[in-house]
């Protein structure tokens, strides 16, 4: 798969949006400037070092991570359906997992994890 620059755009744009909207204060502004110190590298990496694995191509790790909190919030759903206990866990918390669950691929403040 190959994202277009827009497509790419369009994703970082969602993913800002998913942290506006999930994640509250402090912690909603610690995590964008996180990812917009690293917007760059964030942007542009794949999710995976592997091309045989998933979304390892041009903006597949935050095309991924998307995904997966899309996924979450609907299992979400699922389970509030077949009667989980919700005071278990909040949305907030379910989120925040999702969008970090790969967050140590983007190496640290000096080096890439992913070297092309």
């Amino acid at each position: 798969m190959v994202l277009t620059a827009e497509q790419i755009q369009n994703n970082w744009m969602d993913l800002e949006e998913t942290i506006k909207v999930f994640i509250s204060e402090p912690r909603c502004s610690q995590l964008l400037d996180l990812y917009s110190r690293h917007s760059e590298r964030i942007m542009m990496m794949p999710a995976s070092y592997k091309k045989e694995y998933h979304n390892a191509f041009p903006g597949g790790y935050v095309d991924h991570i998307l995904r997966v909190v899309d996924c979450a919030l609907k299992l979400n759903n699922v389970w509030v359906e077949m009667g989980v206990d919700e005071s278990t866990y909040t949305k907030e918390e379910l989120v925040f997992s999702a969008l970090n669950h790969d967050l140590g691929k983007i190496g640290d403040e000096e080096y890439e994890s992913y070297i092309p």
